[in-house]
C-alpha cells in the first residue's frame, strides 16, 4: 500500500511537469539543516525545483524526497534538545512567488511562499524519548511502548537563488532558503521505569497535541534546463 501511494504521488508530479507551461525545470540536490535536528539528505535524483510560469515575476513549485533522520517536537509535557521524531521519508512540495533579476549571465531570484510536507514513513526515536521521560520523571531508567499517527503539515519558506547561465538552455543554480512549519504527530501508549532499588511504575502516555517541527535552512545545488 505504501509503495502504491508513493507511485501515485510521483506519477502525479510527472504528469504536471509534462502538461505545464513551464519556464524552466531544475534538478537539484537539496540538503536540509534543521534546528535541533539531524542533517537531512535528498534521495537522488528525486529533487526537482524551478517548475513554474512567468518571467521577471512568476510562480514556482517542485518537490524533494527527503530521508530525514530526526526532527524536534513540541506539544510535549517536557522540553528536550534531542530529536524525538526519528528516521523517515518525507516529500516537501513548495509553492512560491518569485522575483527575478538578471545581469548578463548571472541572475538572482527572490522566492517566498509556503510548502506542504507529506510523510511517507516516519518513526519515533525511542532512545531519545526514553531519555526525555527519565529526565521528566526523575527516574534512573525508563522504557516506552508507543504508537504514532501523523498528518500532512504546512509551513512557510523564503530565500534566494543564484543562477549562473552556461548557455541559453542550461544553468547552474545555488539556492538557500529558510523554512518554518510543522505537522501533527500524535503519540499514544505507555511507559514504565523508576529509580534503582525502587518499585517499577507504569504510566499512560498520551501526547495528542504533539507536533513535529520542520524549521531550518535548506541548501540546494543543481542545474536548470529550458526556459523562455
Amino acid at each position: 500500500m505504501r509503495k502504491l501511494r508513493i507511485s501515485i504521488i510521483l506519477s502525479a508530479f510527472a504528469l504536471f511537469f509534462i502538461c505545464s507551461d513551464i519556464m524552466a525545470q531544475g534538478v537539484s540536490f537539496s540538503y536540509l539543516i534543521p534546528k535541533n535536528g539531524y542533517l537531512s539528505a535528498p534521495i537522488s535524483p528525486f529533487s526537482i525545483r524551478g517548475v513554474g510560469i512567468g518571467g521577471r515575476i512568476g510562480a514556482e513549485t517542485g518537490f524533494s524526497l527527503y530521508s530525514i533522520p530526526g526532527l524536534p517536537m513540541n506539544g510535549l509535557p517536557f522540553e528536550t534538545d534531542r530529536p524525538i521524531s526519528g528516521q523517515g521519508w518525507s516529500i516537501l512540495v513548495p509553492g512560491q512567488l518569485t522575483l527575478s533579476l538578471k545581469a548578463g549571465n548571472v541572475g538572482i531570484k527572490f522566492l517566498g511562499g509556503g510548502f506542504a510536507i507529506l510523510n511517507l514513513s516516519t518513526s519515533i526515536n525511542k532512545g531519545n524519548l526514553d531519555r526525555a521521560l527519565m529526565a521528566y520523571e526523575g527516574w534512573d531508567v525508563a522504557t516506552s511502548s508507543i504508537n504514532k499517527k501523523t498528518k500532512p503539515g504546512l509551513g512557510w519558506m523564503a530565500g534566494t537563488e543564484f543562477e549562473f547561465k552556461v548557455n541559453r538552455k542550461f544553468s547552474i543554480t545555488a539556492e538557500v532558503e529558510y523554512l518554518s512549519g510543522s505537522y501533527e504527530t500524535r503519540i499514544n501508549g505507555s511507559y514504565a521505569g523508576g529509580q534503582l532499588g525502587q518499585p517499577i511504575a507504569s504510566k499512560d502516555l498520551n501526547f495528542d497535541n504533539a507536533k513535529t517541527l520542520l524549521e531550518g535552512i535548506e541548501i540546494s545545488l543543481g542545474v536548470k534546463m529550458g526556459g523562455k
